[in-house]
């Protein structure tokens, strides 16, 4: 029988669908309701984006969960900054919260046009960034942003990507489908690669986005090919 992990973004990417919006103390009370489901990671949003993050996390530290592990979200180093100096990264290092989700660009449209920065340093960024953390005691859960976008641009530099994560410490390397317009026979082939590739050194994992109708699809089919969470 597979098992699977389950990560839950409700209170940082459900927050951005129509309509949402939540106090700091409802956050706490969604929070306890994952848990009761048995939740194992709960993204709880950045941790000073804003005031309501802010509170909320404050909050959620003194709360005591069965299943849950609370987890901040932030983004890799910013480009030529050292990650101990990448002020999202240090807060993320010196919080109380014991995971964190990291996410990175792999698709090499967006280095050209929105980082501005050549492959190599991207990689390295990736990896940087990881093992700051790692070796601060956090648990890290890299998440590549357009992965499946990436992967049918460059699969071997998707696959780089993902290797540089692993190889810095990160516990999973989570594949997103972020535009949502992959269809179950790519995510399950893409998935299949990812775990024949990198399955003994690291956990995948798999993110789905509903756009094209195919997210609850192309999660089983994840599953089915060997995503782990």
């Amino acid at each position: 029988m597979t098992s699977v992990v389950l990560f839950d973004t409700t209170l940082r990417d459900g927050m951005q669908g129509e309509g949402m919006s939540i106090s700091a103390e409802e956050k706490v009370r969604v929070a306890h309701a994952l848990d009761g489901l048995g939740i194992h990671f709960i993204e709880a949003g950045f941790l000073s984006s804003n005031p309501k993050d802010e509170r909320g996390f404050e909050l959620l530290e003194n709360e005591r969960f069965d299943h849950a592990t609370i987890v901040a979200f932030g983004m890799t180093r910013r480009r030529d900054v050292r990650a101990s100096d990448d002020a999202g990264l240090r807060l993320m290092a010196e919080s109380w919260v014991p995971a964190c989700c990291l996410v990175g660009k792999t698709w090499k449209l967006h280095l050209e046009k929105v980082t501005k920065v050549d492959p190599d340093e991207n990689l390295a960024m990736i990896a940087d960034s990881i093992s700051f953390l790692a070796a601060q005691g956090k648990r890290v859960i890299y998440d590549a942003e357009h992965f499946f976008d990436a992967y049918r641009d460059d699969p071997d530099y998707a696959l780089a990507c993902l290797r540089a994560a692993a190889d810095a410490g990160a516990e999973n390397v989570t594949i997103c489908d972020t535009n949502g317009s992959s269809l179950p026979p790519q995510v399950r082939a893409a998935t299949e690669h990812v775990v024949r590739e990198l399955g003994d050194s690291v956990q995948v994992g798999i993110h789905t986005h509903d756009d094209a109708g195919c997210g609850v699809a192309n999660s089983l089919v994840a599953v089915e090919a060997g995503a782990g969470m």
